[in-house]
């Protein structure tokens, strides 16, 4: 061999990660297909309202596309990711949904290579949707359930989203109204703002924006953000304002919902409530995108430790240096990936694990979120220095 100076690069060292796309969005809507542009039943990949115009959308020939993407986009910002599909004005929002492979929904979330992570979805039928006992359209009810399993099932391949449902014909009554946080969809948000007065449509869109440009422990109810909108309505004709006696009804039965506030312009969301127990983990939208944050993040951290070996001791039980290994790489990365988005993460390996009978390692890890205020209490008063 001739005599030289041989470099070997090392590599792994820097514990880098790969970032993750948290504020993917996709819509499934209704429309109307346009010669030679726009197709029903496709997948289109959208990056601002130019593509609208390369598409043939115009507010004439299909309203709610044209409308839930302005507003998405007046949102998000202009380049933000937005995976679309279109199906025809006769398609049900439980259609949409539906749990079958090849539901809009299926085939938006797999068109997208699993990074859609917030779904809107929306109809306007010719026919206008009425509401039943529940006053709103059953239609949104049954869909909703329909979308969580989607988002359920597909979560386990480690494609989680959460995803905004219309409460449509919301008649403006409240007795016997349906109330989300009595079902079990952490998963669904049930939307009663609404951006469109003539037809009625709720404001997936802009939710979904406000949603996709704000960090995932953000609440879409964040003052600081600013007002979503100028103004806005809860049901036919009924502006959020006149519906404010009844806020605090909308508000406990957990749907999403236009609020005013004093000395403030335009309208806020109330927060982010999911159809589900106030008692559930995942009751609100931040909390939900922290932990699927968090899930994706422990997928690819260790995915590729699979069919590996592990040194062990004389009892067949793991090497403690190898625990802390595992703990180390997951504590890193969600170190680098979430360091602002939580208060703190903490990961735990047992030693006491005999990998040799059963070739499989449990690791536990415990999040603790950033809290969210939601009242301050200022005890305000006078005070006598001479007393």
């Amino acid at each position: 061999m001739i005599p030289n100076v041989n470099i070997k690069l090392g590599n792994g060292a820097l514990g880098r990660v790969a970032s993750t796309a948290d504020g993917v969005a996709g819509l499934v809507l209704t429309g109307t297909a346009v010669a030679d542009k726009l197709v029903l039943n496709t997948h289109y990949l959208l990056g601002g309202t130019l593509d609208l115009v390369n598409l043939g959308v115009t507010a004439d020939n299909n309203f709610l596309v044209n409308k839930e993407v302005r507003a998405f986009y007046a949102q998000a910002g202009e380049g933000a990711e937005l995976h679309i599909f279109v199906v025809a004005d006769t398609i049900t929002l439980t259609q949409m949904c539906a749990t079958d492979a090849n539901s809009p929904l299926n085939q938006l979330i797999n068109a997208s290579g699993g990074r859609v992570r917030l779904v809107g979805v929306n109809k306007l039928p010719k026919v206008a949707p009425t509401a039943g006992d529940n006053q709103i359209d059953d239609d949104a009810i049954t869909a909703g359930a329909s979308a969580h399993q989607v988002a359920e099932a597909q979560t386990k391949e480690v494609r989680p989203f959460r995803l905004f449902m219309p409460a449509c014909a919301f008649t403006g009554v409240t007795e016997g109204l349906f109330k989300p946080c009595e079902s079990s969809y952490n998963r669904v948000g049930y939307v009663l703002a609404c951006d469109d007065n003539v037809n009625e449509t709720r404001a997936i869109g802009q939710i979904l924006g406000r949603a996709s440009k704000i960090a995932v422990h953000r609440s879409i109810g964040r003052v600081k953000d600013g007002a979503i909108a100028t103004n806005g309505f809860l049901a036919k004709d009924k502006d959020y304002q006149e519906g404010s006696t009844m806020a605090n009804t909308l508000n406990d039965a957990g749907y999403i919902i236009y609020i005013k506030y004093a000395t403030k312009n335009g309208c806020y969301l109330n927060g982010d409530p999911m159809a589900v127990a106030v008692s559930d983990d995942y009751a609100e939208l931040h909390l939900g995108r922290v932990i699927d944050k968090a899930y994706t993040i422990v997928y690819n951290t260790y995915i590729s430790e699979i069919m590996d070996n592990v040194s062990v001791d004389e009892s067949g039980n793991l090497d403690p240096a190898i625990c802390k290994n595992y703990e180390g790489m997951i504590e890193n990365a969600i170190g680098v990936l979430m360091g602002e988005e939580i208060s703190s993460f903490s990961a735990f390996v047992d030693p006491k694990q005999n990998v040799l009978s059963s070739s499989k390692i449990e690791i536990s890890g415990k999040i603790i979120p950033q809290g969210v205020i939601k009242e301050i209490q200022f005890n305000l008063g006078f005070e006598n220095p001479a007393k």
